[in-house]
């Protein structure tokens, strides 16, 4: 039920309550009979009885009934004006009733009461006019643009107009065609013309003139315009909005339509209810600038719907039965009240109003608030969810969930040719690569009763599914379903992931919004094809496979590529998609022959996401699948290790240049989307001036030079806006190669030897999948991760900056610079690297000492190991020294990766240590240096003091 109703203010029961009323049965009008006079509400019903209201207070009283008669017909209509000649005050109107047979015409006139009784109106019969034919209807107005005189035209139900002038002149003609049914018809003064609907379902315009004419001279005519309206009309009204046009409304069946009065559709507002009657008014004056057009509907939910033109901007509630007929009206004490009539015969005088409502909603706090209030006030709101949530349950929760929508997803391994790629939609493009395509299998099992249950199905950009989204409603308990999917290939773009998610979403039985989630990889082979490796490359990685229980060989990684006995040590795979013929994208996988190491390289970024996610995820799966403790588990805890490298471990190296370079190209591609929007905004501008200007022109001037440069505007317009679809979808293509970039990053990042916490803290900056906003784009968004971690963060610069300081003076800045976040994002990528750098440096120096020293105690060996990679006791031990030799693994060629094993002490491609920015160390040290003795890494930068793992993460809890 709405909040607002139609409020009562005075109503009362018409005498007849047998239902006998209709739309034509009210009439709200005055009469002239005083000064300061309001408006009377007449009432006829079709069993005879007239009744006339006059109120004056918020209660019925037996004095607002100033007049109630028995006529000898039903009443068909209800009608005021000057129907008569002999009406010389211009404010004086008489009322016309409108019978079967006849149209009676009366004067009003009013009796003084005596005492406490009141006035009292008398109605003196004026004219009476006889019908051949019964009536149907009936309008009135100045026909012929005739002033200072009104006329009627009756309807009859055989089609036929009987027209009646004051000086008794009447005549008869027919409306063109074939068939005439009786329908309303109005009268449009501005252009003396009458609106017919047909029985073809058309609006048709005559002619006052064609119309009188027709029966003398006896000569056909047809109507001015004609607009086929296409379903049945229950009312229809004529209102001049504008001094140059008048609207017509008609109300439908099932929409409400105005037009003007040359025939053009002004609106047509579909009505998602059932309507019952309408009635629509002017606010102003019709030659004011500010005149509008209101509707009121109502529908046969006993709602009022008010409109102003096409757009609504009230809606109230009845709270009686739906009305049969509604008109505005302006009585005593109420100025533009709502009268309504109900089809039993009560009448109603009301008006908009609410239901009180006792909520108030608090004024917005609108003080700007430091980072320290801000931080203050969330903890406290973070220690009353923790207080109202038992916490404790959430596992049991968690179960219960799963125990009642049970979920199994799987894909198949094997790939398929044979794609229907017209049933799947799959564009031209794509579609003439042959790409293959993988099958999957979504089992669903529902134990409890459940209203309602959605799965929605997500995939990587560029790859889409058969079924992507499956809602069930009113599921009883025991439903089972299979579900078959299929993905393919639907666009031309790197691919960064082949991970697909599941997610299923009900509300339980107990009220509880629940989510579960389920995952699945698609094939390699999907997207890669084998070929022969390259020996040379650009970007070189190295994963060395620590855990027990994974071989490491390259068919437990990519066993659909090989042979289940092969032993081939190097495998070349070539990316499919995007698959230009120009460019062969291929990366090489080589697996060492002495040692558990996997060197993976090629010159593309794009090509390395897919493939480092496979190694790392079946390292994971396998090695948790021997019975060891998942990771997910354990709550990391400050200065633990990240434990991935239990499993797998990645050499410190990270393509910096390549992964900025794709941040370039997509950063200024969305400067160029920026650029062409506003040159677009400015030729869509000029183009509005210039139809404008056509428009305020008149007919005598030349228009030739407007309509050329209208012609020219217009096509500039349409190229411009082919330009931005072409920068659009080179946008697209930028941002999957961006994805790619960024998941290189945090696949290596995942497998670092480095702090837990720093691991999980950058990688839930670097976002992907990229996405940019009208507003926002990628570089925006993640511009403020990275500045986090660049001044606050665990790789901070400095640990004597002011925290709030800077968070304050940051949130002033309103312009982004680009050229910032360049910096901050590369010093980010550096500063891991050199971290894990010297935390593995840290670990074989250990390594080499304990060996040259005497075995200690099992318990001591353990205290060391735990705290490798521990910042604070690297910096405190002066007797440890701090190697400036990094370990890319960056070979030149396929045979140094397989005998690297081989050699003592690694060697490097100088080229390719030039190009990461890593220098070698030559020599033994100088004669007078000790080889105790701490010095200062190269590497570190003189602004740049290594903190303390306490310093490192003293603000941790409170930013991650």
């Amino acid at each position: 039920m709405s909040l607002f109703n139609v409020c009562s203010w005075w109503s009362a029961q018409c005498g007849d309550t047998s239902g006998d009323y209709d739309v034509a049965s009210l009439l709200c009008a005055r009469f002239g009979l005083e000064a300061q006079e309001k408006d009377y509400i007449i009432v006829g019903s079709q069993s005879g009885q007239l009744s006339i209201y006059y109120p004056h207070a918020n209660e019925f009283d037996a004095t607002d009934l100033l007049l109630e008669t028995q006529l000898s017909a039903p009443i068909l209509g209800l009608y005021a004006g000057k129907f008569s000649g002999n009406v010389r005050n211009e404010n004086v109107n008489q009322l016309g009733v409108l019978l079967p047979n006849a149209i009676a015409i009366y004067n009003v006139q009013t009796i003084s009461g005596l005492a406490e009784y009141g006035a009292q109106l008398k109605l003196q019969l004026q004219a009476e006019h006889k019908f051949q034919r019964v009536a149907f209807s009936m309008c009135q107005g100045h026909f012929g643009q005739v002033k200072g005189r009104e006329f009627f035209c009756v309807v009859h139900l055989d089609g036929t107009l009987t027209f009646y002038e004051q000086d008794g002149i009447s005549y008869e003609c027919r409306f063109p065609g074939q068939r005439s049914l009786p329908a309303p018809v109005v009268y449009c003064e501005r252009t003396d013309s009458f609106f017919r609907f047909s029985a073809t379902w058309h609006l048709q315009s005559y002619s006052y003139q064609d119309l009188s004419h027709s029966l003398v001279t006896k000569s056909s005519y047809q109507p001015i315009w004609s607009q086929c309206i296409g379903e049945g009309i229950l009312d229809m009204r004529v209102v001049q909005l504008k001094e140059t046009c008048s609207y017509i409304m008609i109300l439908g069946e099932r929409n409400f339509i105005c037009l003007d009065d040359n025939g053009k559709f002004n609106f047509i507002l579909k009505l998602d209810y059932a309507p019952k009657c309408f009635y629509s008014f002017v606010v102003g004056y019709y030659w004011e600038p500010g005149a509008r057009l209101i509707t009121a509907i109502v529908s046969d939910a006993s709602k009022l719907h008010i409109y102003d033109e096409a757009n609504i901007i009230w809606a109230a509630q009845w709270q009686q039965p739906a009305p049969v007929a509604i008109q505005r009206s302006n009585v005593q004490a109420l100025a533009g009240s709502i009268v309504t009539l109900s089809a039993t015969g009560q009448l109603m005088v009301g008006y908009l109003g609410a239901q009180p409502y006792q909520f108030q909603v608090q004024p917005l706090n609108v003080e700007e608030l430091t980072f320290a209030q801000a931080h203050k006030q969330l903890q406290q709101l973070e220690d009353e969810i923790k207080e109202s949530v038992d916490i404790r349950d959430m596992d049991a929760l968690n179960q219960q969930a799963a125990d009642q929508v049970r979920l199994s997803f799987s894909i198949q391994q094997e790939i398929f040719d044979d794609l229907d790629t017209l049933m799947l939609d799959v564009p031209a493009d794509v579609a003439v690569k042959e790409l293959p395509s993988a099958k999957g299998l979504l089992k669903l099992k529902v134990k409890a009763e459940l209203a309602e249950l959605q799965l929605v199905i997500q995939t990587p950009s560029g790859i889409r599914c058969s079924q992507e989204t499956l809602s069930l409603v009113d599921i009883p308990a025991g439903t089972s379903r299979e579900l078959p999917l299929d993905f393919y290939m639907s666009e031309l773009l790197h691919v960064h992931s082949t991970r697909i998610e599941v997610f299923a979403s009900f509300v339980s039985p107990r009220g509880i919004p629940r989510v579960i989630q389920q995952s699945a990889y698609l094939p390699l082979s999907m997207f890669y094809r084998s070929c022969q490796p390259q020996k040379a490359a650009g970007i070189k990685l190295t994963y060395t496979i620590t855990s027990k229980h994974v071989p490491p060989k390259l068919l437990t990684f990519f066993g659909e590529f090989l042979e289940a006995e092969a032993e081939t040590q190097a495998l070349g795979l070539q990316l499919l998609c995007p698959g230009l013929e120009k460019l062969t994208e291929v990366i090489t996988v080589v697996a060492a022959k002495n040692s558990n190491r996997l060197r993976i390289q090629s010159d593309y970024v794009e090509t390395f996401a897919m493939i480092l996610e496979r190694i790392v995820e079946t390292t994971m799966q396998l090695d948790s699948a021997a019975g060891l403790l998942k990771m997910h588990k354990k709550k990391p805890k400050r200065g633990v290790l990240n434990r991935c490298v239990e499993r797998i471990i990645a050499a410190p190296f990270i393509p910096i240049q390549p992964i900025l370079h794709r941040a370039d190209v997509h950063h200024e591609t969305q400067q160029n989307i920026r650029k062409q929007t506003e040159q677009l905004e400015a030729l869509w501008q000029q183009f509005k001036s210039l139809q404008r200007e056509l428009q305020e022109q008149s007919e005598s001037e030349p228009k030739e030079t407007l309509t050329m440069q209208i012609e020219a505007n217009y096509d500039h317009l349409i190229l411009e806006g082919d330009k931005l679809v072409e920068i659009r979808r080179d946008e697209r293509r930028q941002r999957s190669d961006l994805n790619c970039a960024v998941a290189l990053a945090k696949w290596i990042i995942h497998a670092l030897n480095l702090e837990e916490r720093v691991v999980n803290v950058v990688s839930s900056v670097l976002s992907i999948p990229v996405e940019d906003w009208t507003e926002l784009s990628w570089e925006e968004s993640m511009a403020p991760g990275i500045d986090m971690l660049h001044h606050f963060g665990p790789l901070m610069r400095s640990k004597s900056t002011s925290t709030h300081g800077l968070l304050d003076d940051n949130s002033t800045k309103s312009t982004f610079d680009y050229g910032c976040f360049r910096r901050h994002f590369a010093t980010l990528f550096d500063r891991i690297v050199r971290l894990a750098s010297s935390s593995a440096d840290e670990q074989k120096t250990q390594k080499k000492t304990a060996a040259m020293e005497q075995p200690v105690d099992a318990t001591h060996q353990a205290q060391s190991v735990d705290e490798i990679g521990n910042m604070e006791r690297m910096l405190s031990d002066k007797a440890a020294p701090l190697s400036r030799t990094v370990k890319p693994n960056l070979s030149s060629s396929l045979e140094a990766v397989e005998d690297e094993e081989e050699e003592e002490e690694e060697e490097y491609d100088e080229n390719d240590l030039r190009d990461t920015g890593y220098r070698k160390n030559y020599g033994a040290p100088a004669a007078g240096e000790e080889q105790t003795t701490t010095k200062r890494s190269d590497w570190v930068n003189e602004d740049f003091e290594l903190p303390t793992t306490e310093e490192l993460f003293s603000d941790l809890g409170i930013w991650w």
